[in-house]
């Protein structure tokens, strides 16, 4: 049976050869009905991808099992790989609109010609074909949990949050800063956000509502012998650390370079950026190449959920 039942084709029923189409002439298009000579019609707009579409690819194709810095940019694995193990991970998503997405692009533009070659920085906005990507606000470390450990790691972690009493809330972008990995020799050029309600006067307590979600996955993770995220002796240091990492490079530039490179995002072209608001109303939780979406509702249950997106 073939693959694919073909109908047959007109030209091949007809009598005779296919007549030719005429050409057009004086700059009238014979080939197009009369209604729509002269005229032009816009593609049809794309549909919106649903929210749950990355949550497909949120895993890269694996290509070793063993550290093989050359096939990831020259990054070495922090956490060795071991069949069994599920390496996990819970963080808030973002999903630039595809104007944000230019603005972010434009950006880490200007921010390189600032660089001046100083550094090669690795964009995290868009993969290696060039498609948009998703940004994530981190609450917690990547973790690796046994497969004993899985399913009770994601019936905790899903239940502690729901019932945290925390509701859907915004967070802004408040400016660029680097930041250098005490795990590796790698520097992160992040975007630190804080929540739409803080004073940017007083920013003694700018993310109360990440703080409340991280709280609950720190406990949670210390439960599975986990390493935590932001540990500080005050909770104030700890609220600054909120970030959406957009770009990376090995090594940091130097310093007046370096300084240089921030104060772009403090021009007038970016005024905007400092405006967007980030919508907070789920956390991810990934366990192997499984997300989960855990809604915000101010501790209120809600209805049975599927266990996993996929």
């Amino acid at each position: 049976m073939a693959l694919v039942d073909y109908s047959t084709s007109t030209s091949e029923e007809s009598d005779g050869p296919p007549k030719k189409r005429r050409r057009a002439r004086d700059g009238q298009d014979d080939a197009l009905p009369s209604a729509t000579k002269g005229t032009t019609h816009p593609p049809p707009a794309m549909p919106a991808l649903p929210a749950t579409f990355h949550d497909l690819y949120a895993s890269n194709v694996r290509h070793s099992v063993t550290d093989d810095p050359s096939l990831h940019q020259g990054r070495k694995r922090l956490t060795p790989h071991v069949p069994g193990n599920w390496p996990s991970h819970v963080y808030v998503e973002w999903v630039p609109t595809p104007s944000q997405h230019d603005v972010l692009h434009s950006l880490l533009l200007d921010v390189e010609k600032e660089l001046n070659g100083e550094v090669q920085l690795h964009k995290f906005i868009t993969s290696e074909l060039g498609a948009p990507l998703p940004l994530h606000i981190s609450l917690s470390r990547p973790v690796s949990l046994q497969t004993s450990d899985k399913d009770a790691f994601l019936t905790r972690i899903t239940d502690s949050l729901s019932e945290r009493g925390v509701n859907p809330f915004n967070v802004v972008p408040r400016g660029l800063a680097w930041y250098k990995s005490p795990d590796s020799d790698r520097t992160f050029l992040i975007l630190r956000v804080s929540s739409h309600n803080a004073s940017t006067n007083d920013m003694a307590a700018p993310n109360p509502e990440l703080m409340a979600l991280l709280k609950v996955c720190n406990s949670v993770v210390s439960m599975f012998k986990q390493p935590l995220l932001y540990q500080a002796s005050e909770d104030e240091a700890v609220g600054t650390a909120f970030h959406v990492s957009v770009a990376w490079c090995f090594g940091l530039p130097m310093e007046e370079t370096s300084l240089r490179s921030l104060k772009v995002l403090k021009t007038k072209k970016y005024a905007e950026v400092r405006t967007w608001d980030i919508d907070v109303s789920s956390v991810k939780v990934k366990v192997g190449n499984v997300v989960k979406h855990v809604g915000l509702s101010g501790g209120r249950r809600k209805a049975a959920e599927p266990g996993f997106d996929r």
